[in-house]
């Protein structure tokens, strides 16, 4: 594979994803770079991050609406996504280590990162549903 020219648009796409609390849409990558490049379009921004994934520096996510989110991808998250009004909640602990643990020594694997998005109902959605039997 050939080398990139790191430009400056490239190393704050990556600044961008490395400062981000959860991955991101290439629209909002492009709001936030946009002050700092205003002549930057979306298109670049789509084809420099998918460059990225393809080089295994960016990781592409898939949401259940269709939406492409990326982060690094030396970085692993685990959310709890509302299936009606689709809230994000990022887990700050792994549920997953002891698990990890387990099957790295039942199976010789040396596993190397993981995801985890568990999809439900959040709180509020739930309390919207119980008022709506209710009448």
């Amino acid at each position: 594979m050939q080398e990139r020219r790191q430009t400056k648009q490239r190393t704050a796409l990556l600044e961008a994803l490395a400062h981000a609390e959860e991955p991101l849409s290439a629209e909002q990558l492009f709001s936030k770079l946009q002050p700092q490049f205003p002549r930057l379009a979306l298109s670049t921004v789509y084809r420099n991050v998918e460059r990225m994934v393809e080089e295994g520096a960016v990781q592409k996510e898939l949401t259940e609406g269709g939406v492409s989110l990326y982060g690094l991808q030396d970085r692993h998250g685990h959310y709890l996504i509302c299936l009606n009004c689709q809230k994000k909640v990022r887990l700050t602990h792994c549920p997953l280590e002891a698990v990890e643990k387990q099957l790295s020594e039942e199976t010789g694997f040396s596993i190397e990162s993981h995801n985890l998005t568990l999809y439900g109902t959040c709180p509020s959605c739930r309390e919207k549903e119980k008022k709506n039997e209710k009448t």
